[in-house]
C-alpha cells in the first residue's frame, strides 16, 4: 500500500512564500501545521490557513483581487494553474483554459468559492 499524498494552498491572506491559489504538494502532515514542498524547499504553514486536497488538483483556482494590483492592471481575479502555478488574468468567464507555460488545458474552478475570507477546510483528509 501506498502512503496517501496531500495538497494545500493558502485559504487566507498570510504572509507567506505561497502563491495565492497555488497548489503544493505536503511532505508532512501534522494536526497543527503542514511542510509543504515550494520549489524544492520545505515551508511550514500553520494547518488552519490551508485548504487541503488527498487528490492532486485538475481545475484553474480563480483567485478574487490580486495582491499586487500593479503587476495586473485592471485584472480584478487571475486563475492559478493546476500543474505549473502560472497565473492568467481572467477578463471573462472561460469554461477552460490553455496555460502559456506548460500548454496543459483545465477546467476552470468557477463555482469553487477560495479566498473569500471564509474558513478552511480539509477536502477528505484523514492523518490515519
Amino acid at each position: 500500500m501506498s502512503p496517501k499524498r496531500f495538497w494545500a494552498r493558502l485559504g487566507a491572506d498570510l504572509k507567506c512564500p505561497l502563491r495565492r491559489g497555488a497548489w503544493y504538494r505536503v511532505t508532512k502532515l501534522g494536526p497543527l501545521k503542514a511542510i509543504l514542498d515550494v520549489v524544492g524547499e520545505p515551508v511550514d504553514i500553520p494547518r488552519p490557513f490551508l485548504e487541503i486536497m488527498s487528490t492532486p488538483p485538475r481545475r484553474w483556482s480563480v483567485v478574487p483581487r490580486p495582491m499586487n494590483p500593479a503587476r495586473f492592471p485592471g485584472v480584478s481575479q487571475y486563475a492559478v494553474c493546476p500543474n505549473c502555478r502560472a497565473r492568467a488574468p481572467l477578463d471573462e468567464q472561460p469554461p477552460a483554459l490553455r496555460c502559456r507555460r506548460c500548454n496543459e488545458v483545465f477546467e476552470v474552478a468557477w463555482g469553487e468559492p477560495y479566498f473569500s475570507g471564509g474558513e478552511t477546510q480539509d477536502s477528505g483528509v484523514d492523518l490515519e
